[in-house]
């Protein structure tokens, strides 16, 4: 998120923090440049919220739009429709962000946002695979513990490898079980690889705009701030009973808070790491919204849905909070490594 600087002119509507040479050598005013998380604290900047309103806005509007057919249409969300309209409604917040940058700002969009590449590249390359291990590690660590807490269970998935080729063969496509493990895993991969496209939609707003914008806060104060943002931005789906399967929507919405919060510690944590850039980010999101019912089923018998607690034993109940939380803290940059210069956009001649 953007957070504006002091203007060095007494021009309000120049917003910049460090101007930008142009084409032709002149600081171009409608661009903007940005700092990380890790920049000390608040000097000569404040938290624009005129511009934090319609980001909220743009993005709550666009969801609640996305989810209420939902509260009419047979099933709710299990129809056929529901993943594919939330999918959209997950670009919600991209959306606020150009509508932001462009309109109430007018800044480079691209700047506020940290898309940006150069000399970022290798951040990129192991933050990507490493915010997908990170995640992964921790569905499947809550899951383990799930187990270990005296929920049912076969922590060797044994289980549900045998009921795997058993489910493949009553439907007609019979093959050893090895076989049957190996393709449900690529199918997850490829899964994951896709739902990464809506989650940048969310990364892109959530820790490329908003985290950016909450900076002059201080660190863990915008964590905590753009957490819950981030959790009540769920309220349309959170109540149709998308999170805490089986639990009162009251309570759902008030654990998701400090889910959120922890959640946004950890992927704050990478797109620092990866120079300001949201994309490794988004690998994080996308592993943990499309690993968790793998994880869960690994390790699953025929009691374990019935005994499990949403509450406890899940990335976003009291258990994945602790570690997302554990994880988040250890991956954070620490002050004065480089990682706030280099979430500052280099110099480009590109237009805003």
């Amino acid at each position: 998120m953007s957070s504006p600087w002091t203007p060095p002119t007494p021009s309000t509507a120049q917003r910049a923090d460090t101007p930008r040479p142009s084409t032709s050598g002149a600081a171009d005013p409608d661009r903007t440049d940005r700092t990380d998380l890790t920049t000390p604290g608040p000097v000569g900047r404040r938290v624009s919220w005129r511009s934090v309103l319609v980001f909220c806005a743009v993005a709550y509007g666009m969801l609640a739009l996305c989810a209420a057919p939902f509260w009419v249409l047979a099933g709710g969300i299990a129809h056929p429709l529901y993943t594919v309209v939330i999918g959209v409604g997950m670009f919600a917040p991209l959306i606020a962000s150009i509508v932001v940058a462009k309109l109430v700002d007018r800044t480079s969009w691209r700047d506020a946002v940290g898309l940006r590449f150069r000399g970022r590249w290798r951040r990129l390359l192991v933050w990507a695979p490493l915010g997908l291990l990170l995640m992964l590690g921790i569905n499947m660590a809550t899951a383990v513990l799930m187990v270990l807490r005296g929920v049912p269970g076969d922590l060797t998935g044994g289980t549900w490898a045998t009921e795997l080729s058993r489910t493949m063969a009553e439907q007609g496509a019979p093959m050893p079980t090895g076989a049957a493990v190996a393709l449900i895993l690529f199918g997850s991969l490829i899964g994951l690889l896709i739902t990464v496209i809506p989650a940048l939609g969310e990364e892109i707003g959530w820790r490329g705009w908003l985290r950016r914008e909450l900076t002059p806060l201080g660190r863990w104060a915008a964590i905590v701030l753009g957490g819950a943002i981030w959790s009540l931005w769920h309220l349309p789906v959170t109540l149709l009973g998308h999170n805490y399967t089986g639990e009162p929507r009251w309570a759902a919405v008030l654990m998701f808070v400090p889910a959120c919060i922890a959640l946004n510690a950890l992927f704050s944590a990478i797109t620092e790491r990866a120079g300001g850039n949201p994309i490794p980010a988004a690998f994080a999101h996308a592993t943990l919204n499309s690993t968790l019912g793998l994880t869960l089923g690994i390790v699953a018998t025929s009691g374990t849905m019935g005994s499990l607690n949403w509450f406890l034993d899940t990335p976003v109940g009291l258990i994945g909070i602790l570690l997302t939380t554990a994880v988040a803290v250890l991956v954070m940059p620490r002050r004065g490594r480089g990682a706030s210069r280099g979430d500052l956009p280099e110099p480009t001649p590109e237009a805003g």
